[in-house]
């Protein structure tokens, strides 16, 4: 009998059942440990929102718990949304985006954005939105009052409401941006040499009381140090929490446990980077990582099928 070839290990909140893929867990019920929430021989990259989760697996989309009435489960996938509710940019395209947005009168509106360059990965966070060109380039839009994930100060020429370079620190020619992540007020940038580079801010609702919960946040963009490690193969971050998968194969987490999303029922909290706590089958190899606001994933390969 064939065994399938991977699977998706999850840790975090639950109360709306979004890790619960096969409704087969408690809605409710937070998990504090990584638990199997998936097994099928084609898992990609998950996505997590607030109230939902989704993977394509084997060719389908899965969802957990709910998403928006009004936009379909495939869309959803290609969608980045704000907090607030009142931007999405959908179905980027080689040289331009759509953004749909309400009004202040909750009227609805839709513009096209376009690039100066094609775009290889857009994501949100709660008041704008973060591109990663083909080039490894990086550019945010957002909310000017908010300026700690914009990674930049906004000028006349440069306006927050209209994409821009962010201040890189480094040689992007020597060493390009291959995946952005971003969640709550923080964003995040891997480079091709497995560098993590880290800007913004711990949510306001915090008031900005003792250190943040991701060692190194500031508005400026700098280098994130995982355990002395250089070698990051992933990166994805929570609200107040982050994961990391480094080349070695280990995975490790910070931040905010609150609802288990390190995945350590042992911790309330970290601000240290600590080895992540995972049994897996013999053989087995961990390919990726991903997190919602208040969830982590795990993605692991257990090699060919027999």
């Amino acid at each position: 009998m064939a065994t399938p070839r991977m699977a998706l290990y999850a840790a975090g909140s639950n109360c709306w059942g979004q890790l619960d893929f096969q409704r087969s867990t408690e809605t409710g019920f937070d998990l504090t440990r990584f638990t199997e929430v998936i097994s099928a021989n084609e898992i990609e990259r998950p996505k997590s929102g607030k109230v939902y989760s989704l993977a394509r697996v084997d060719g389908r989309f899965l969802v957990a718990a709910h998403v928006r009435d009004q936009i379909s489960i495939s869309d959803v996938a290609n969608v980045a949304f704000t907090a607030n509710g009142n931007t999405i940019l959908n179905g980027w395209h080689e040289n331009f985006l759509t953004s749909e947005y309400f009004d202040a009168e909750g009227n609805s509106h839709s513009k096209i954005i376009t690039l100066r360059k094609p775009a290889k990965q857009v994501v949100a966070y709660d008041t704008g939105f973060v591109i990663l060109y083909e080039d490894g380039v990086v550019a945010t839009m957002g909310d000017a009052r908010f300026y700690a994930p914009l990674g930049r100060t906004p000028s006349p020429s440069t306006p927050a409401d209209e994409f821009a370079d962010v201040d890189w620190p480094g040689d992007l020619d020597a060493d390009p941006v291959k995946h952005i992540t971003a969640c709550g007020w923080m964003v995040a940038a891997l480079t091709e040499s497995g560098a993590v580079y880290l800007w913004g801010q711990d949510p306001p609702s915090l008031g900005g009381k003792g250190p943040t919960f991701v060692p190194g946040l500031s508005p400026e963009i700098g280098y994130a140090e995982i355990d002395g490690v250089q070698d990051v193969a992933d990166f994805a971050l929570g609200e107040t929490h982050a994961i990391a998968l480094l080349c070695d194969g280990h995975v490790y987490v910070v931040g905010n446990n609150v609802n288990g999303q390190l995945g350590i029922p042992s911790i309330q909290s970290t601000r240290e980077w600590t080895r992540a706590q995972l049994l897996l089958p013999q053989g087995s190899r961990i390919t990726g990582v991903a997190a919602g606001p208040n969830t982590s994933f795990i993605l692991v390969s257990h090699g060919e099928a027999e």
